[in-house]
């Protein structure tokens, strides 16, 4: 098994109209100049920009607004994608196998994917009600925000799309690490089959696609960001144009469609400031995520998801110890939330007492307690992890210690935590929590040496939300009408959970950028939703299905029941 941490898992006009805070002197070809797809003001003027955006956006994103009409080279292909990431690559390969021709724009130089984990749903081996049921839960978290059609394409389209992009991860010698299926739900008779495979590195994964897609005729223009988009009259986006780092521009016409896959906005410090402040309050996961294909889209016509944008909150023990509610202690040695509190709303009773500066740091305690007393999904004493702490985390974020005096000097933990340990054991004791009212059956004392202290972090890892779109991810205008060709995917489509924190299924996120990706390419070229060469899980069938030797994936009590039982 290859070890699993959090920065693996973190770690993506008529004949030519412009959408783009600066402009910069082109080079070389001059191309023609056409109607702005958004009024671009003379130079120092003060645009009219659509309600969405401010001009102070601009200072963190490299879109531009002034014409560009020089290029040193302009060329036409089927597809354009912007970006190549979790979303961007699974588009690109996808158009290569669908005979189109496509170039990427990309504002790194080399493939940028975050993450690690997906999940499919079989619905041959789920039932229509299961299906409804499941995700009505999911809604419920997300206090009924959800976009339904948006999990809707994911429970359509995530099996044939999750599939192939494993499948063609190892044909080009990208194994997974894990594969399960005990994600899957039963009411009675009614089920939801999920399943789910985890990657050692989703950029390892997209950076092998997108050379094969290379290979196979796709053009990837690296340390080119899209800075403009090209629109006709009629508002069809027909084009990109990318900024070298040499300065000039080439543009890039679109037969069949543009798909925006640029990323979320968490480092355009505007753009974070006007729609969800509270990010400020812990570290950005990712760098030059600046919100360019959010603009982008704007200035074509589009517009933002309107409700709360949910972030993605993540911590460095990601594997199977964030699976306990262990005691939390906060940077002045209190606890500072009910334990039960899941480690994707951490950031939402931190909140209340942590400041800016404490950065997310906070302390998760626990003992050797050997008997089964710390409840979990996963039916192991915690301390039996501890042993592979370096295969979930970074090793030194577990420390232990045969005192609490020598725990807090070991983990850097205020004394302050020595006495709030000793009153949380009281009130394990008396079987009634008096502070933050944890269920009993989930309190359980601090007293059997050695004690452990996970060093813990909290921070943001994405912001879910992005321009408004429709159910097939093409972006719609103010009167919910597709800007035609232009499309959005990934993270900076829509907004699928609808809530503050992003409550979904685990490995939706990942799963749903696959998706977006390939299949904003299909509708591009076809109008509809069927690849030439599907894939399916009979493809993996030879993973997921048990053998003489051990079951499919690596053999550890996180993996469940195998297919058969379905």
């Amino acid at each position: 098994m290859k070890p699993i941490d959090r920065r693996s898992f973190i770690g993506g006009a008529a004949a030519a109209g412009v959408v783009a805070a600066t402009a910069a002197a082109g080079a070389g070809l001059t191309g023609c100049a056409g109607k702005p797809a958004a009024s671009a003001p003379e130079q120092g003027a003060t645009p009219d920009l659509p309600a969405d955006l401010r001009m102070e956006d601009f200072q963190y994103s490299v879109v531009e607004l002034d014409p560009i009409t020089e290029f040193a080279e302009e060329a036409t292909y089927d597809i354009v994608v912007v970006g190549a990431g979790c979303s961007g690559v699974p588009a690109v390969l996808t158009a290569v196998e669908e005979g189109a021709s496509v170039a990427c724009l990309q504002k790194e130089p080399a493939v940028s994917a975050n993450g690690n984990g997906a999940s499919f749903v079989l619905k041959d081996k789920s039932t229509p009600a299961g299906i409804l049921r499941w995700r009505s839960q999911w809604a419920k978290l997300s206090d009924w925000r959800m976009d339904t059609t948006l999990f809707q394409f994911y429970v359509d389209h995530s099996e044939e799309t999750v599939t192939w992009v494993v499948k063609r991860g190892r044909e080009e010698g990208i194994e997974p690490i894990e594969y399960k299926t005990d994600s899957t739900i039963r009411y009675g008779n009614d089920i939801a089959a999920v399943c789910d495979v985890t990657q050692a590195s989703n950029n390892e994964l997209m950076t092998a696609l997108a050379a094969r897609a290379e290979r196979e005729g796709a053009t990837f223009y690296y340390s080119t960001p899209c800075v403009q988009l090209v629109q006709a009259e009629d508002g069809t986006v027909t084009g990109a144009i990318g900024k070298r780092e040499d300065g000039t521009y080439v543009k890039l016409n679109a037969n069949k469609g543009v798909i925006l896959a640029a990323g979320d906005y968490m480092n355009n410090t505007s753009m974070v400031d006007r729609n969800i402040r509270e990010v400020n309050l812990f570290p950005l996961c990712l760098v030059n995520h600046t919100g360019d294909g959010h603009i982008l889209g704007i200035l074509a016509g589009g517009r933002m998801t309107p409700l709360g944008h949910a972030r993605q909150i993540h911590t460095n023990y990601i594997g199977p110890l964030m699976f306990y509610q262990f005691l939390a202690i906060g940077p002045d040695g209190k606890r500072f939330c009910n334990e039960t509190v899941p480690m994707s709303s951490l950031n939402i009773p931190m909140g209340y007492t942590f400041n800016p500066e404490d950065r997310g740091l906070h302390w998760r305690v626990f003992d050797s307690k050997m008997d089964g007393s710390y409840k979990s999904s996963i039916p192991v004493p915690p301390c039996v992890f501890v042993g592979q702490g370096s295969a979930w985390m970074d090793p030194e974020s577990c420390v232990q210690a045969d005192t609490l005096e020598e725990l807090c000097e070991k983990a850097g933990m205020p004394l302050a935590a020595i006495d709030e340990i000793k009153r949380y054991n009281e009130f394990c004791a008396n079987g009634s929590d008096e502070d933050f009212g944890v269920d009993p059956d989930y309190l359980v004392a601090i007293d059997t040496p050695p004690y452990f202290a996970i060093i813990g972090d909290v921070g943001c890892s994405a912001i879910n939300a992005g321009i408004q779109v429709d159910g097939n991810y093409q972006v719609i205008d103010n009167d919910r009408n597709p800007i035609p060709h232009l499309y959005a995917a990934g993270v900076q489509a829509g907004q699928p959970c609808g809530g503050i924190n992003w409550n979904m299924p685990g490995g939706f996120s990942n799963s749903s950028m696959f998706t977006s990706g390939r299949y904003t390419v299909i509708h591009a070229l076809t109008g509809g939703s069927t690849p030439k060469n599907p894939s399916s899980f009979a493809d993996l069938s030879d993973v997921y299905v048990e053998t003489d030797e051990a079951p499919f994936g690596w053999n550890d009590p996180m993996c469940a029941t195998e297919i058969a039982v379905w």
